[in-house]
This record gives C-alpha cells, sequence and structure tokens, in this order.
C-alpha cells in the first residue's frame, strides 16, 4: 500500500526514527536479518499485518494516539493530561506498571484520542483474572459512559485485546481484526 507511511503517521505521529509505533509493534531490526534470514522476513511480514491491523482500526473509529494518555482517569477528563500527584497524596494514576488495580488489563495499553479528546483505552494482557474483570466492572458503574469490549487484536501473542471507551464520543467499538500476513 503505497501511502501506509503517510496513513501510520497520521494516525500514531512521528519521531526521529519514523512512525511512533506502539511497545511490541515495532518493525524489527534488520540485526535479525543476518541472524535468521527466513525468521526475518516472516516476522515483518507479520509485523506489518499487525500494524495495517491497527492504523485500520484507529481509521475506523476516527482516533489518534495520545503520547499523554496514561489510564481510565485520563480517559474520564475532558481533556488529554497526564495524571499528576497531588500534594500528600502520591500518583493516583492506574497505568500499567502502577501499584494501582487497573495495572493487570493494562499491560501493552495504547490511548486514544478523538477530535483531541480523550476516547479509549486499547490494551493486550496475557491473561485476564476476575480481579481485572471486577476494575473493568468499577469503571463502568464509576461514569456511565464507559464501555468494554474483548476480542482479538493486534498484539498477538495470545494476549486478549481490551477496550475501554467513551461511549458519548464513540458509540459503539469491537476489537481489531488482524489481516493475515501477505505471503513473502
Amino acid at each position: 500500500m503505497p501511502d501506509s507511511f503517510d496513513r501510520a503517521a497520521a494516525v500514531l505521529g512521528r519521531h526521529s526514527d519514523g512512525i511512533r509505533w506502539p511497545y511490541g509493534l515495532e518493525t524489527p531490526g534488520y540485526m535479525e536479518r543476518r541472524r535468521d534470514p527466513e525468521g526475518f522476513e516472516r516476522r515483518v511480514a507479520e509485523t506489518r499485518a499487525r500494524q495495517e491491523g491497527m492504523v485500520a482500526w484507529a481509521e475506523r473509529y476516527g482516533l489518534r494516539l495520545s503520547p499523554a494518555g496514561c489510564c481510565p482517569l485520563w480517559l474520564v477528563r475532558e481533556a488529554s493530561q497526564r495524571c499528576r500527584p497531588r500534594m500528600g497524596h502520591g500518583d493516583p494514576c492506574k497505568r500499567y506498571g502502577s501499584s494501582g488495580s487497573d495495572r493487570g488489563w493494562m499491560d501493552h495499553s495504547v490511548t486514544w484520542l478523538k477530535d483531541s479528546r480523550p476516547a479509549a483505552i486499547t490494551s493486550a494482557p496475557y491473561n485476564i483474572c476476575p480481579q481485572d474483570e471486577e476494575r473493568l466492572a468499577h469503571w463502568q458503574r464509576t461514569d456511565p459512559r464507559l464501555r468494554v469490549a474483548r476480542g482479538t487484536g493486534w498484539y498477538g501473542y495470545d494476549t486478549t485485546q481490551i477496550i475501554l471507551w467513551r461511549s458519548d464520543r464513540i458509540d459503539a467499538m469491537a476489537p481489531a481484526a488482524t489481516p493475515e500476513p501477505a505471503p513473502a
């Protein structure tokens, strides 16, 4: 697809090395080509298919990656701003890697804007435990605009894509369908 770089750049943004791909969707490094040329070509084709799946999914909903997004607290705000520690209260953020209750389901998370406002969080945990289900239900009870969907997504590796989104910004969402890689 001749305009795939421009499409990805419009959705994900750019940095000095090219497209700002989320963790796990970076194009394999060329050093891998020397070690295993056939494996490298297969991984490049698989990664490109996953990248295309992500970009097509984001385009379908009019989304752009948010480098400022972090957690469900970010999602319920009117403007895209990172969580900030409050004097004497510590860090309220629930992002993956924090000690918060949402760290399990937020593995491999990506935050998304629609019309420059927080709209969705996608994640790709390897396992979803009952505590994760309770946290997702908690957010839906806390803010009636929030919805959840699950399915396969672009990350792969036997993960489940979870989408937590604002229904006042996007009526309905479904997980991404990752296309099969093109034959090498």
